[in-house]
This record gives C-alpha cells, sequence and structure tokens, in this order.
C-alpha cells in the first residue's frame, strides 16, 4: 500500500487540556488529506475528543485525590492512531484511575427493590455492542455506562478498554493503585 494512503500518529502528553486541540488539528488534518467525508470525519473527531477528554480528566483527579504532584514535564497521556484508506484505528493510554466499577455495580439490578423485573429488562438492554473491559486481561462485564461512552460505541465499531491495576495481577475490581487505562477503538469506513 501506498504510504501516502496511510496516516500514523503518536505522541505523549501531560494531563492538560490543550492535548485535546493539540491532537483533533493532527487528526482533522489526516482524515482530511485521505479524503474522508465530513459525516466520516465528525463521528471520529467527537469519539476521539470524548477520549482524550476522560483521559485527561481521569489522571488529574487521581492526582489530586492522591495528593501527587503535578510536574507538567510528565508524559501522562500517550495517544496513538493509524487512519488508512478502509480504517481508523486508536489508542489512548492514561495514567488515570479508570472507570468506576464500583458505580457501575451500583447500577446492577437491587433483587430487593420492588421493581427488580423492570431493573433487569432496563439492566439487559443497555448492554453495548462493541465494547470490551478488561481488568488485568481478565474479561469483566460492564452495563450502565456514561454518556460518553455510549457515543463513541455508537460512533466505533469496537472498543476495548483495559483497566491496569498493579497491586492486584487478577482484580475484578480496581483498587486505589490502579495505575491507567488503555483505550483501544477501531472502526472502518462506513461513508465513501
Amino acid at each position: 500500500m501506498n504510504d501516502n494512503k496511510i496516516k500514523k500518529y503518536i505522541d505523549s502528553f501531560s494531563a492538560d487540556t490543550i492535548t485535546v486541540p493539540t491532537v483533533i488539528n493532527q487528526l482533522l488534518t489526516d482524515l482530511n488529506e485521505l479524503n474522508y467525508p465530513h459525516e466520516e470525519i465528525d463521528e471520529i473527531v467527537l469519539s476521539m475528543d470524548e477520549a482524550l477528554t476522560n483521559a485527561i480528566q481521569e489522571t488529574i483527579r487521581k492526582e489530586h485525590n492522591y495528593n501527587i504532584h503535578y510536574d507538567p514535564e510528565t508524559r501522562d497521556i500517550t495517544v496513538m492512531y493509524i487512519i488508512t484508506m478502509d480504517e481508523f484505528e486508536a489508542v489512548i493510554i492514561d495514567q488515570g484511575k479508570g472507570l468506576d466499577l464500583q458505580e457501575s455495580i451500583k447500577k446492577t439490578p437491587d433483587k430487593t427493590a420492588s421493581n427488580y423485573f423492570d431493573q433487569i429488562a432496563k439492566y439487559s438492554s443497555k448492554a453495548e455492542k462493541g465494547l470490551s473491559v478488561r481488568v488485568n486481561g481478565q474479561q469483566i462485564s460492564l452495563k450502565g455506562i456514561g454518556a460518553g461512552l455510549k457515543i463513541m460505541c455508537a460512533f466505533m465499531d469496537s472498543i476495548t478498554i483495559d483497566l491496569i491495576d498493579k497491586e492486584k495481577m487478577i482484580s475484578d475490581t480496581v483498587s486505589k493503585v490502579t495505575d491507567g487505562t488503555i483505550l483501544s477503538m477501531h472502526r472502518k469506513r462506513r461513508y465513501k
């Protein structure tokens, strides 16, 4: 394949909101150079914007919650993407605390509630297609996700979230020592 038909990007940043427009501007340039249609560009950019914003917020939140000294020279977030004429793939690695699995578990149906069966129907219908979540490599079930992740699921063919817990090698929850998140997203061209 001709190299001008492939766009690759990789860089690392401190957890700062200036990261979002820096990456998005380059992404827009690359998508336009490969003649992606506006509808496709909008969907990819919205997904990347959401993923980057989440990575930055979670990294800043972890630094604040655990009194970690903020060092603007530290590279907390790494962004990589590859765009071809047929597909888009991105990986965003951050040093944040990851998804709040405890909050997600609260959305699990309560068997003592009077509307238990309604909760089951709502819960089982909310699983997002194409979403895979793993803690230290072990697949976990996750439903009741936030709006940002729903947006990404709508515009991507697949999303994998790997939560890295440096204290527990195999875990079904994420502890306060979670060492980061690896978010991978992929989509094939939808519009030509």
